[in-house]
């Protein structure tokens, strides 16, 4: 009722006013006016309610001072499946040990110290089982003797001479190389604190965490190993595509940190055994 008195008035002072009385269309267009006005006035007191509610619980002002953080992707898990369990006669996993235990013979103590299968693991990817095996020292020495190798599903492969170790204060250590119409590898030795150890390249493509192998007790450090790819071609003209090593604790922190690849940033090279 208040908004179409209003509307009467409005039309009786144009009519005194212009000395006509307005026609249904000019009435029309009038309303279609008010009702706009009226439409923005309410937006804008909702829009300064929400503000105003926003400033009252502190959510406004986080969001602006919050930092932006790009997203980031985690590494890959390693296609590397770790396989706990004692070999069964006749596995592919207890001729991997028997080669190896072989290899540790040559170890001082010979045949008459136990060879230890510190562990092994199974590459869905490369259809591959990477092997590591260890021999204590005899009494009164402290630098043990280790090996490891890479057995395609027949028992076929390639295994690393028995070696002892050339320093037990290392904190992480590299080998590398391919194996027979197989991929890459990289290996070696890590300190105890070290739970993650990530590989980097030179070639662009994404880090990689490799297998970290638990030795337990009885020997002073663990193991660890990869497998990638990079096509001859690249080998040829490129080099080996590997290039820093960073191990890092259950707190993030880093242990330590050297380079597999050529000289670079001033990263110290990995020491070899």
């Amino acid at each position: 009722m208040l908004d179409l008195h209003q509307r009467l008035q409005e039309l009786a002072d144009a009519a005194t006013r212009d000395g006509i009385t307005p026609g249904p269309a000019h009435a029309i267009r009038r309303g279609r006016q008010r009702r706009r006005r009226i439409a923005a006035g309410v937006a804008s007191l909702l829009v300064a309610a929400v503000v105003a509610g926003a400033a009252g619980t502190g959510e406004l002002g986080d969001r602006s001072a919050r930092p932006v953080t790009p997203a980031t992707t985690p590494p890959p898990a390693p296609d590397l499946q770790e396989r706990p369990d004692k070999p069964r006669p006749g596995s592919l996993q207890e001729d991997a040990f028997q080669q190896l235990t072989s290899e540790l013979r040559r170890c001082p103590g010979g045949s008459t110290i136990r060879a230890d299968l510190i562990g092994s693991v199974w590459s869905e990817k490369y259809q591959r089982l990477w092997m590591v095996a260890a021999k204590q020292p005899p009494a009164g020495k402290k630098r043990f003797c280790w090996t490891s190798g890479l057995f395609d599903a027949t028992g076929n492969g390639s295994r690393w001479g028995a070696r002892r170790v050339a320093s037990l204060t290392a904190p992480l250590t590299s080998l590398g190389g391919k194996a027979n119409s197989g991929p890459w590898v990289i290996e070696g030795r890590v300190a105890k604190e070290a739970t993650r150890l990530q590989l980097r390249f030179r070639d662009g493509r994404a880090p990689m965490d490799l297998a970290v192998i638990d030795s337990g007790d009885r020997y002073p450090v663990n193991f660890y190993v990869g497998l990638f790819s990079q096509p001859d071609a690249s080998f040829q003209q490129d080099g080996w595509a590997a290039d820093i090593l960073t191990a890092v604790d259950a707190a993030g922190r880093t242990v330590t940190s050297c380079r597999v690849g050529p000289r670079g940033d001033g990263t110290p090279k990995c020491p070899g055994n």
